[in-house]
């Protein structure tokens, strides 16, 4: 499917990335790459040692010069090297010098002097401090050494030895910034474990880096740890349907380094697929959104990679029972840095414990569960980050992802004709960030983002085929400016243009049926907001304006965040948003791929509404002496959502309706801490209800209705190399749609269908789970970390209805029989990981 605006928007990025490429020119330029520049204008050769000089800056072109000489006299006049004519086309570069001495003094932009900065040798474990006056000396330097200035507060500065001398050999005056930080701090650091914290405005954020064990996990992953905290579920244990504060899963919003991802996940579900090795920080907003990110109408969940390049080579690779995956930072110079990564299944060497366990709770209740040999599923997905900084004032991040789930079915052996099922996903984006002037920040970002599922299914004895395809393709581009009034006040505007197209397609041979939808739309966004924070109060107010062109709708989306710390130990807080999405998805059991849940995104258009939310919460946190209690009280309307999407596999499962949800709840959360242990009770009380004005049933529970949800656990540190995590869940089943046991069956034009009760008038019996992790890192080298990691899921083997449904019996009409979707079973994982 090709969009409208599709090579316009190409055209646009290139011409984007040309020109601010040339605007953000370096102010500083690799000596190692002039000088190949003058070998080749003035065909000569320079001899060096490459370790002497690759690290090396100059101030100013030497290329460009006239003459040689010209260029020789450059040399050894602003740099500590000689460089020497040994004949006529070959010259020699030395050091000057073995043992470099450097001094100087550092101020701040008010040419006040900095005293106590840190000054340290990259790559060594000696420096000093500057004094008082700012005044510092260091000795015995290499000319290939880079000097790093650190001081709390302010950016970290880089200099090569060579910047560091002043052409009449005085101390150098080196002048520090004070380092831009958001201002949503960090308001609880280790919140319910190490790897966790929350900020002054409700984000909870995933460190990958300090990420150690948590139960059941050997990798990190928010989607998974999410589950922990109050207020988010997965009612049917896959990450690809998590619920925040009773939303379904389409009205949650990821962005992977402000790229849209439609579908993040491996094993239809159960596995993320953003590769957390180069993943730096994940969160996760449930209200109180900033203004600039659209939809998402229950949460906001950010992926970010690391916007600093890197010192070193770096990188590591390991296995697990799932999945073999590899990863690299890899520094070209001091201003371009690759990072890359790699997942693939290892299923296709041999089948572990965990994949069988995860392979029967996806293929459950199919053909497929039943004909394992004659079945092969396999993913894989690729990373690629290109991080430039042409000056110390702005940087370019480019991103690609592909992301791969394949699976292939013979229902009988020797059969040419094969069922599969394919999803795939890739994405592209550049970001641009520069620094206009000390009050003024920008950013331009453009993204690319394409989803695809494509099933072919045979079927009633291999004589009918039917094809299914759903394909997402977005196109964005996103502009924004931020100035600081001071270091406690900042405005934020900006403007993105969306462009979304959606194409479903279904074709059967017998008897022959064709449809083919194709659907775009246009989202204009404009946003404005203030950032205000001080010592005690925190505010981020905004609005976003939102036109969509398909539907001639606009939606005005106002935007509160405030928390007031009263002291130390008490703070409150209070979050209102209202919030858009023109993109849901849909379920359509009758023609799912041999029973696997196939949802298929649909797009606002006449019969589709635009979905809308408003959502308040109000709470309150006390932390002392190690103990954290944080309460928060929600209520929620949803109104657009489509009945279709809602997994109802009952009376109204091919009705196309659309209605309201209502959601109110409360969540607690209790954790304590000491020096060996992390203790945590997470509690959750909601309530969620729905109402089509079409149906013959006045507010029904949804099918996301977990009244009552709890997890206790308990993380033990023995020592910094041996870790264990425990935890177990226990929450209210879900509601269910029992039939009528007089009469099983009814007919209806014709067909004969299941005689179902009122909508989901009654509940599952509770579920309940433990979870532990074991992690030990057995070599803790310089530059060599190695750990091992055992997780178990469902440790007691309990398996809990997770949903059920009937269906007609094929052997007897007036009956129906009875399918229960089970939990996972007792699930192992081993993992073993290198870094470097």
């Amino acid at each position: 499917m090709k969009l409208f605006y599709q090579n316009k928007f190409w055209i646009t990025l290139f011409i984007f990335i040309t020109c601010f490429l040339k605007v953000n020119a370096q102010q500083s330029f690799s000596f190692l790459q002039e000088i190949q520049q003058l070998e080749t204008k003035f065909d000569v050769k320079f001899s060096y040692a490459i370790t002497s000089i690759e690290n090396i800056q100059l101030q100013q072109k030497i290329s460009t010069s006239t003459t040689l000489n010209e260029a020789l006299i450059y040399i050894n006049t602003h740099t500590l090297l000689v460089a020497e004519k040994i004949d006529d086309r070959f010259i020699s570069i030395a050091p000057k010098l073995e043992n470099i001495k450097v001094c100087g003094f550092i101020l701040n932009k008010e040419s006040k002097p900095i005293s106590n900065v840190s000054i340290l040798i990259s790559g060594k474990f000696y420096g000093t401090v500057s004094k008082d006056s700012g005044e510092f000396v260091l000795e015995n330097l290499k000319i290939t050494d880079i000097i790093e200035f650190r001081y709390l507060g302010y950016a970290t500065l880089k200099k090569n030895v060579n910047e560091l001398i002043a052409p009449n050999l005085n101390c150098v005056t080196i002048i520090l910034f004070e380092d831009e930080v958001e201002l949503t701090e960090v308001f609880i650091q280790n919140y319910i474990t190490k790897n966790l914290s929350k900020s002054n405005d409700g984000t909870i954020s995933l460190d990958t880096k300090s990420f150690n064990t948590l139960s059941g996990q050997v990798e990190p992953d928010l989607l998974q740890t999410s589950q922990i905290l109050p207020g988010i579920e997965s009612p049917n244990e896959s990450i690809s349907n998590i619920n925040v504060r009773n939303g379904v899963s389409d009205q949650n919003v990821i962005y992977w380094d402000y790229i849209k991802m439609y579908n993040p996940t491996h094993f239809f579900g159960l596995i993320s697929a953003i590769n957390p090795n180069l993943t730096k920080k994940i969160s996760i907003i449930k209200n109180g959104t900033s203004a600039k990110y659209i939809g998402g109408v229950s949460s906001t969940m950010l992926l970010e990679t690391n916007a600093t390049i890197s010192d070193n080579f770096s990188g590591g690779a390991g296995s697990n029972f799932i999945y073999y995956d590899a990863f690299f930072n890899i520094p070209i110079s001091n201003k371009i840095e690759l990072k890359t990564s790699f997942r693939n299944s290892n299923n296709n060497w041999f089948n572990t414990p965990t994949y069988k366990s995860y392979f029967n709770k996806t293929f459950q209740n199919t053909a497929i569960n039943n004909n394992q040999s004659n079945s092969n599923f396999n993913f894989y997905d690729v990373n690629v980050s290109v991080l430039y900084t042409p000056t110390k004032f702005s940087s370019i991040k480019v991103n690609y992802i592909k992301i791969n789930n394949n699976l292939y079915y013979n229902e009988f052996n020797n059969n040419n004709l094969t069922d599969k099922i394919n999803q795939n996903s890739d994405a592209i984006g550049v970001h641009y960030d520069f620094k206009v002037n000390e009050k003024l920040n920008a950013s331009v970002s453009s993204y690319y983002s394409k989803y695809s599922l494509f099933s072919n299914n045979y079927q009633n004895n291999q004589e009918q085929f039917v094809n299914h395809e759903n394909e997402v393709l977005e196109n964005s581009i996103k502009t924004s400016l931020k100035y600081l009034f001071n270091k406690n006040l900042s405005f934020e505007t900006g403007y993105q243009l969306n462009e979304t197209g959606v194409l479903n397609k279904t074709y059967v041979n017998i008897p022959l049926y064709n449809r083919i939808e194709k659907n775009v739309i246009l989202n204009h966004a404009a946003f404005a907001e203030v950032n205000y924070q001080n010592n005690n109060w925190f505010l981020r107010s905004g609005i976003s304006f939102n036109y969509f062109s398909k539907i001639n709708e606009t939606s005005i989306e106002p935007r509160l965040n405030l928390s007031y710390s009263l002291d130390k130990s008490v703070s409150f807080n209070a979050q209102f948003e209202n919030k858009s999405q023109n993109t849901s998805q849909v379920i359509d059991y009758l023609d799912d791929f041999l029973g696997v849940e196939t949802r298929r995104w649909v797009i606002a258009d006449e019969t589709i509404p635009l979905i809308k939310s408003n959502q308040l919460s109000v709470g309150g946190t006390y932390k002392k002496n190690n103990l954290l209690i944080d309460l928060s009280v929600f209520y929620k309307t949803i109104d657009g959502i489509l009945i279709s999407g809602q997994g109802f596999q009952n009376q109204v499962i091919n009705k196309r309706l659309s209605g309201e949800q209502k959601s109110k709840g409360i969540e607690i959360l209790l954790n304590k801490k000491t020096k060996k242990a992390d203790f945590w009770i997470a509690y959750t009380f909601s309530k969620s209800d729905l109402f089509y004005k079409q149906l013959n049933q006045n507010y029904f529970p949804s099918n996301n209705d977990i009244r009552h949800s709890s997890t206790i656990g308990l993380n033990y540190y023995f020592n910094k190399y041996l870790s264990t995590s425990i935890s177990g869940i226990l929450k209210s089943g879900k509601p269910y749609t029992t039939i009528n046991n007089q009469n099983q069956t009814i007919e209806n034009n014709g067909s004969v269908i299941v005689n179902y009760n009122m909508l989901n008038s009654e509940r599952l019996k509770s579920y309940n789970r433990l979870d532990f992790s074991v992690n030990y890192q057995f070599l803790d080298f310089k530059k060599i970390q190695s750990t091992i990691k055992l997780g178990v899921l469902n440790a007691l083997n309990k398996r809990t209805d997770l949903d059920v449904y009937y269906v007609v019996d094929k052997t007897d009409t007036t009956k129906a029989t009875e399918i229960t979707v089970k939990s996972m079973e007792f699930t192992p994982n081993v993992s073993l990981r290198i870094n470097f």
